[in-house]
Protein backbone atom coordinates (compact mmCIF):
# COMPACT_ATOMS: atom_id res chain seq x y z
CA UNK A 1 0.00 0.00 0.00
CA UNK A 2 2.85 2.57 0.48
CA UNK A 3 4.01 1.72 -3.02
CA UNK A 4 0.50 2.83 -4.52
CA UNK A 5 -0.21 5.54 -1.96
CA UNK A 6 3.06 6.86 -2.82
CA UNK A 7 2.32 6.71 -6.94
CA UNK A 8 -0.76 8.16 -6.25
CA UNK A 9 0.22 11.29 -4.49
CA UNK A 10 2.38 12.58 -6.69
CA UNK A 11 0.33 11.67 -9.79
CA UNK A 12 -2.08 13.87 -7.75
CA UNK A 13 0.74 16.59 -7.55
CA UNK A 14 1.68 16.06 -11.53
CA UNK A 15 -1.70 16.60 -12.85
CA UNK A 16 -3.33 19.14 -10.27
CA UNK A 17 0.02 21.44 -11.13
CA UNK A 18 -1.04 21.23 -14.71
CA UNK A 19 -4.24 23.13 -14.16
CA UNK A 20 -3.03 26.66 -15.07
CA UNK A 21 -4.17 28.47 -11.68
CA UNK A 22 -3.34 25.65 -9.41
CA UNK A 23 -0.37 25.20 -7.39
CA UNK A 24 0.08 22.03 -5.34
CA UNK A 25 3.16 21.17 -3.29
CA UNK A 26 4.03 17.46 -2.65
CA UNK A 27 2.68 16.42 0.95
CA UNK A 28 4.65 14.97 3.23
CA UNK A 29 1.44 12.90 5.26
CA UNK A 30 -1.70 11.19 5.43
CA UNK A 31 -2.90 11.14 1.80
CA UNK A 32 -4.61 14.34 1.07
CA UNK A 33 -3.33 16.90 -0.78
CA UNK A 34 -3.82 20.95 -0.67
CA UNK A 35 -3.28 22.31 -3.87
CA UNK A 36 -3.62 26.50 -3.72
CA UNK A 37 -6.15 27.33 -6.27
CA UNK A 38 -5.75 31.19 -5.37
CA UNK A 39 -4.84 31.60 -9.31
CA UNK A 40 -8.67 30.45 -10.05
CA UNK A 41 -10.50 32.42 -7.99
CA UNK A 42 -12.10 35.54 -9.71
CA UNK A 43 -11.77 33.66 -13.02
CA UNK A 44 -14.91 32.92 -15.06
CA UNK A 45 -16.10 29.58 -14.87
CA UNK A 46 -19.09 28.36 -17.03
CA UNK A 47 -20.71 31.39 -16.28
CA UNK A 48 -19.79 31.32 -12.84
CA UNK A 49 -17.52 32.92 -10.61
CA UNK A 50 -15.74 31.99 -7.85
CA UNK A 51 -14.40 34.08 -5.25
CA UNK A 52 -13.48 31.75 -2.44
CA UNK A 53 -12.36 28.34 -2.71
CA UNK A 54 -15.62 27.26 -1.00
CA UNK A 55 -17.76 28.57 -4.27
CA UNK A 56 -14.94 26.86 -6.26
CA UNK A 57 -15.32 23.87 -4.76
CA UNK A 58 -19.29 23.78 -5.68
CA UNK A 59 -18.39 24.69 -9.12
CA UNK A 60 -16.08 21.90 -9.46
CA UNK A 61 -18.88 19.62 -7.75
CA UNK A 62 -21.94 21.04 -10.03
CA UNK A 63 -19.66 21.20 -13.48
CA UNK A 64 -17.49 18.29 -13.58
CA UNK A 65 -19.04 15.96 -10.60
CA UNK A 66 -15.75 16.14 -8.49
CA UNK A 67 -15.94 16.22 -4.74
CA UNK A 68 -13.43 18.62 -3.06
CA UNK A 69 -13.57 20.01 0.21
CA UNK A 70 -12.78 23.66 0.60
CA UNK A 71 -9.56 25.46 2.52
CA UNK A 72 -11.99 27.63 4.23
CA UNK A 73 -12.96 23.67 6.48
CA UNK A 74 -9.40 24.00 7.77
CA UNK A 75 -8.75 27.72 8.09
CA UNK A 76 -7.02 27.72 4.54
CA UNK A 77 -8.99 30.03 2.79
CA UNK A 78 -7.70 30.00 -0.89
CA UNK A 79 -7.06 26.00 -1.21
CA UNK A 80 -8.52 22.32 -1.66
CA UNK A 81 -7.92 19.69 0.69
CA UNK A 82 -8.11 16.70 -1.84
CA UNK A 83 -7.85 12.83 -0.98
CA UNK A 84 -5.52 10.53 -3.17
CA UNK A 85 -7.31 7.42 -1.05
CA UNK A 86 -9.13 6.08 -4.32
CA UNK A 87 -7.69 4.24 -7.35
CA UNK A 88 -5.50 5.54 -9.96
CA UNK A 89 -8.05 5.23 -12.65
CA UNK A 90 -10.69 7.12 -10.47
CA UNK A 91 -7.71 9.61 -9.60
CA UNK A 92 -6.99 10.10 -13.23
CA UNK A 93 -10.54 10.58 -14.25
CA UNK A 94 -11.59 12.82 -11.17
CA UNK A 95 -8.41 15.48 -11.81
CA UNK A 96 -8.93 15.13 -15.60
CA UNK A 97 -12.68 16.28 -15.05
CA UNK A 98 -11.24 19.31 -13.21
CA UNK A 99 -8.80 19.72 -15.89
CA UNK A 100 -11.30 20.23 -18.37
CA UNK A 101 -13.69 22.34 -16.52
CA UNK A 102 -10.86 25.11 -15.27
CA UNK A 103 -8.27 24.84 -18.37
Amino acid sequence: MKVAFDRRRRTMVQLLNEIPGVECPIPTGAFYAYPSVKGLLGKEIHGRTATTSAELAEIILDEAEVAVVPGEAFGAPGYLRMSYALSDEDLAEGIGRMAKLLS
